[in-house]
Formats: C-alpha cells, structure tokens, sequence
C-alpha cells in the first residue's frame, strides 16, 4: 500500500505542528508550510516557506507537492491568525485585512488549488479548521469569528461542489487549546472561554487529530459538508 501523502498549512508552531508530527508518527508523508522555516526534523516531512495569502506561490506549491508526492490523499487547512482579541468598536481596518487575508483567502487558495489535483484524481479529503468561536459570539473575536465562518460555509459549498467525484470536505472546529496564541491572551481570557465550554478543559492535539483522522478514513466516504465542534453542544 503506497505512503499516504498529506498536506497541512501552518506547521511551524503550535495545532499545526503538532498535527504533522501526529500524521507523521502514524506513517504519512507530510508537506507542510508556513511563513517561518521548519521546526519539524523528519525524513518524511516536506517544508516550504510560505504565505497562504500569495496566490501564485500557493498554485505553485500545490503544483510542487503533487509532483514530489504522485499525489496528494488528505488536505488538513489549519493556517490562520489568531492574534487578536479587541472588541470591534477598537479594532483597525488593518487588523481585518490581515485576518480576511489569512485566514479566509490563505484557505480558499490552498483548498482551490488542491481541489484541482484531487478532481484529476477523483478522490480525496479536504478538512479545514475552524473554532468553536463561531458558535459562541464571545467579545473580542469579531473578526476571527468572522472569517472561521467564513471558512466552515466554503468548506460546505466545495462540498456540494466535489462530491460527485467522491471528494469529502469537513469542518474541525476546535475549542481552546493550549496553544502559545491562547496563552499571549492572558490567563483570565482563558479561564473565560473555558467557562463557555460544555468540556471545560482545554483539548489536546491528539483529539484534534483522532477527528481528522475519522474524516480521512476510507469509510468515511459518504461523510462530507460537516461541522464537528469539539468540548461544545451546538
């Protein structure tokens, strides 16, 4: 049985990381990304320093990554800003553009531009990243709010979109995790948000991947368009 190869964006630090060296530990070749050089040493991993908001260094190294790979099985768009958390009455115009540029273009390029390769192929898992935030409206998370919603209804749209080749494409929306971008908010924001959650403890990497995993699966083949909102009822 040949190597599954795997992308994910935003590998340097933190989900994204930890994400890579999980698929890598369970035998999957993994390309990876970010705007910093790699801090993953594997023989099986594959980085790139880029920006997901730079569509034509995106196309490229989508390119590149099928012509490394042979192919690409399994897309996990986890890159995106979380570096802020000002109520929108305080919040700039350039705070918004970076977040739409990251997190909604960055994923809209990196899912077309795989897409293509896996229509070719006709077969495939396409799995974004959202966040809980969507369905907890909290102050301070305007913006990020935004563009992960953004990110969940385009997922559902490219479902539609794919499935008739037999593509999937699923939403992961994580709850807090102990990540250095959480931690930069402040214990009593964090203490807050957990209090929001019905799990109210902060989700580990491994359980963030396990659902990724169900969605990559073989026999998860007529599972596509959804939404799973971790240490949260909807």
């Amino acid at each position: 049985m040949a190597t599954p190869v795997m992308i994910i964006t935003g590998t340097s630090k933190g989900i994204g990381k930890g994400l890579a060296e999980y698929f890598l530990n369970k035998g999957y070749r993994v390309f990876g990304c970010s705007r910093s050089e790699a801090t993953i040493t594997h023989a099986a991993y594959h980085h790139t320093a880029l920006d997901v908001s730079n569509e034509s260094a995106v196309r490229l190294w989508i390119r590149t990554v099928k012509k490394e790979g042979g192919r690409i099985d399994v897309l996990v768009c986890n890159a995106g800003l979380v570096e802020s958390a000002l109520q929108m009455t305080v919040t700039p115009g350039d705070v918004l553009e970076a977040y739409l540029k990251t997190n909604v273009a960055g994923t809209y390029y990196v899912c077309r531009e795989t897409a293509k390769t896996m229509l070719l192929q006709k077969q495939g898992r396409i799995i974004t990243i959202s966040s809980i935030m969507t369905r907890l409206h909290a102050p301070g998370t305007s913006v990020y709010s935004a563009t992960k919603s953004a990110i969940e209804q385009m997922t559902k749209v490219l479902a539609r979109e794919m499935a008739p080749l037999g593509i999937t494409c699923n939403v992961v929306a994580p709850s807090m995790s102990p990540t250095d971008a959480a931690k930069s908010f402040g214990p009593e924001w964090e203490k807050n948000m957990l209090a929001q959650q019905t799990i109210q403890r902060p989700i580990t990497t491994d359980e963030i991947a396990n659902v990724i995993s169900f969605y990559a699966a073989p026999e998860s083949a007529c599972i596509t368009g959804q939404v799973t909102y971790m240490g949260l009822v909807d």
